[in-house]
């Protein structure tokens, strides 16, 4: 799962700079670990012109993928690692503004973005309603908000049924998530800051629910690590790297059509859209 720094307080201990996720190149097809969320973005996105942001945009894989897909669209991504928009910008940005900021204090005008988007960040701040609140102020009445997020407090998944974030900490120590989130709590949060939910897809159902506890539970003996499953595979030479990219397409591939099967069932990622109301009292709740 990709995951980016987005916000000030952080697990203890947890090293924001020494993580550079989300390098890989992306694109919206099974093959891709984030194809599939990069496909209900694109989706959102479908009507959208003028301005979008990408939130905790990490090594920019997103920010890049939505400026190759959609040209016409001016891009940005802001991020709280100066290593990661180092390997964003690196050897060019592929288009998007790169800006270091936190997701509490977004560098934009009031009412400045037609669209903002992120992915696998909320989970990983202090206060989750400053951040949407954020998101609330520089979006334009009636913009769109589209949130890819871990619902590991979601019911009747393996993640509530380890304890996830109480008896298993794995995620808190190599994933820097102080936050358990499940679809409720956040529509509750978000329709408070007046970003309501319109519309909810869904994925990590079994496949890779038990995958990403075992990967997590795997760092608990190896140690941390720089990057992504997929960052690794990509950077990694010879016969191991092309073994590491061919498993990685063929778990991607499969979770693609597990998801796809069981878009309607509550899995352990939530894909929400949010659309940003016209009065200002919701962004103060």
């Amino acid at each position: 799962m990709q995951g980016s720094a987005g916000g000030g307080a952080v697990a203890p201990g947890f090293d924001y700079e020494s993580k550079k996720w989300g390098a890989a190149p992306l694109a919206p097809r099974p093959r891709f670990m984030n194809g599939l969320k990069l496909r209900y973005l694109l989706e959102d996105l479908a009507s959208v012109h003028g301005k979008v942001l990408d939130v905790g945009c990490g090594a920019g894989q997103v920010a890049k993928a939505v400026k190759r897909a959609r040209t016409d669209l001016d891009v940005f991504g802001c991020d709280i690692s100066h290593a990661a928009l180092a390997v964003a910008s690196s050897p060019d940005a592929g288009g998007v503004d790169f800006r270091p900021a936190t997701a509490e204090r977004l560098p934009f005008a009031a009412g400045e973005m037609d669209f903002v988007w992120i992915f696998d960040v909320l989970e990983h701040v202090e206060d989750p309603g400053v951040v949407l609140r954020e998101v609330h102020r520089v979006l334009k009445p009636g913009g769109g908000f589209h949130i890819v997020l871990p619902l590991e407090g979601q019911p009747r998944t393996l993640y509530t049924l380890i304890g996830c974030g109480t008896r298993w900490t794995a995620k808190v120590r190599h994933g820097g998530h102080i936050q358990i989130f499940s679809a409720e709590r956040f529509a509750t949060l978000a329709a408070a800051c007046g970003l309501p939910v319109v519309r909810r897809r869904w994925s990590y159902h079994g496949l890779l629910q038990a995958l990403d506890v075992a990967y997590f539970s795997w760092l608990d003996r190896r140690g941390p690590v720089s990057g992504s499953v997929e960052d690794m595979a990509v950077a990694r030479r010879g016969l191991m790297g092309a073994a590491m990219r061919a498993a990685s397409a063929t778990v991607s591939t499969a979770a693609w059509y597990e998801a796809r099967a069981l878009r309607g069932v509550p899995g352990g990622c939530g894909h929400f859209t949010c659309e940003r109301g016209s009065g200002e009292g919701a962004a103060k709740a």
